[in-house]
């Protein structure tokens, strides 16, 4: 069974070889997990601040660190191998 997303081996000419390097790789992805998690910890800091509810704009902030968060949780799902 294969520990990566399916998404990183669909299209790819030869899937087992393709794993088999993401796999000898997870170092570098565990390290690009960890930028891409303190990313999102930070949106998520910056989201519920007070100071935002300020703005006249707030509903449009508030959807895009909603929009910008569900992108990187997509990213650190597809590096999820790297966690285990």
């Amino acid at each position: 069974m294969s520990k990566v997303n399916h998404k990183w081996l669909a299209n790819v000419e030869n899937p087992e070889e393709f794993e088999k390097k993401l796999i000898e790789q997870k170092e570098l992805f565990k390290r690009f997990y960890a930028m891409i998690y303190e990313k999102a910890k930070a949106n998520y800091d910056n989201q519920i601040k007070k100071s935002n509810y300020d703005s006249a704009s707030w509903s449009e902030r508030q959807a895009d660190a909603i929009g910008y968060n569900r992108c990187l949780e997509e990213m650190m799902a597809l590096l999820k191998y790297t966690q285990e």
